[in-house]
């Protein structure tokens, strides 16, 4: 999380993805990325490549809010597949509580893209079992998330998978 300090929600991004921010409510931030193996690129302290604004702005794609309160409930499954969330069906409810209470810090109405390709031109694409291809912007195997902005505070939410 970060403060909205540009007028291009890009610069903001790439701030917070480069772990340079204080989330502007205190909240606590969380840096999970997993660790690599010998030959691995990622960096679990500095998970996301240097994007530069325009690059990043070309590997995401901009999505509604319920298809980012869907993607935030998929990324807790394998694979990024709310299929793969044990006990799915029973925990549904609570998971997409949660995502839509996360997503209200943003106000009514935030700005939202995720780097899920499915998303390409749509963004009302319904993100909960979408297909696995991603725009990566890690060095991990694989990512996939959704960044969240507000007039005045932005939120980049990630998982990473190293094989």
């Amino acid at each position: 999380m970060g403060p909205r300090t540009d007028e291009d929600w890009r610069r903001d991004a790439s701030a917070v993805m480069r772990l340079r921010t204080r989330d502007p409510r205190g909240w606590t931030m969380l840096n999970f990325a997993p660790e690599y193996s010998a030959g691995g690129s990622g960096r679990s302290t500095e998970p996301f490549l240097p994007w530069s604004p325009d690059e990043l702005g070309g590997a995401l794609f901009e999505i509604k809010p319920e298809s980012a309160a869907q993607l935030l409930v998929a990324l807790k499954g394998q694979w990024f597949q709310a299929a793969n969330i044990p006990n799915f069906a029973h925990r549904e409810e609570v998971l997409f509580r949660a995502a839509r209470e996360l997503l209200a810090r943003f106000g009514p109405e935030p700005a939202c893209w995720t780097n899920r390709t499915a998303a390409r031109g749509r963004p009302d694409a319904d993100l909960l079992n979408a297909e696995a291809e991603f725009e990566c912007l890690t060095g991990y195997t694989t990512d996939c998330g959704v960044v969240v902005a507000s007039e005045s505070e932005i939120g980049v939410f990630w998982a990473f998978f190293e094989d």
